[in-house]
């Protein structure tokens, strides 16, 4: 079956001399798999260029669903960013988004609310003026909500802390101490509340590793997620 669909590059693996296999999040299939027999500047193949992680492209695949690896026919960018492929701080974003999106998506699941909000960031990180402070935790609070852990800043109340494994504010620290202090969980119910609100840096790190082992808790199979430190050595 031939057919196209709009997707976000998550990340490519060479295979012999000229092959890639190519991941990709597609809006119509969730993440899938292709393979590419070769990659080109000109025009007989595809671009490096298209290639760079969180590319929102329009992809012609082949899927003969035989239990192997799907083709892709041809690939065109859907998107030009004019800012998150040259700005070293949005280049570590998308890195690190990429990486987040191929270890916790499924295969095969497709969620069109989930890409399109996704999207919907990516163009605010775009832009030119945005506060790019809070936006590592941001894409992992979209990546909790939607595969169905919400955090209901409503739920929280003075002393409050944010239980990692169960994606609550409660009032009472877990035994288990797998949970944001009191001082950052009320920063980020004050950024819940207010967007513009200033989180301070050491905040933003708690919040990031801490939603990043909350992930863990439901995704064993997560492992060290490589572009964190990264992440971590730019100053938002």
């Amino acid at each position: 079956m031939k057919d196209t669909t709009k997707a976000l590059v998550l990340g490519k693996i060479a295979v012999g001399e000229k092959g890639h296999i190519l991941r990709l999040w597609t809006r119509k299939y969730g993440p899938q798999a292709y393979i590419i027999h070769s990659i080109r500047s000109n025009k007989n193949g595809i671009r490096p260029a298209v290639l760079l992680p969180m590319t929102f492209i329009n992809a012609t695949v082949h899927h003969s669903n035989n239990g192997g690896l799907e083709k892709i026919k041809e690939v065109d960018v859907a998107k030009i960013w004019h800012r998150l492929t040259t700005n070293h701080i949005r280049q570590t974003l998308c890195l690190f988004s990429a990486e987040i999106l191929q270890k916790t998506l499924q295969n095969g699941d497709a969620s069109f609310a989930f890409f399109d909000d996704f999207m919907v960031m990516l163009e605010r990180w775009d832009t030119s003026n945005v506060n790019l402070a809070m936006s590592a935790n941001e894409m992992l609070l979209l990546v909790w909500k939607h595969l169905g852990f919400n955090i209901d800043s409503r739920d929280y109340g003075d002393g409050y802390v944010l239980d990692l494994r169960e994606g609550v504010f409660v009032s009472n620290p877990p035994t288990n101490s797998d949970c944001i202090s009191p001082e950052t969980s009320k920063e980020l119910v004050d950024w819940f509340r207010d967007r513009n609100k200033l989180v301070s840096k050491i905040a933003r790190l708690e919040i990031t590793d801490g939603l990043v082992l909350g992930l863990k808790w439901h995704y064993p199979s997560l492992g060290k997620i490589n572009s964190l430190e990264i992440l971590r050595a730019i100053t938002f």
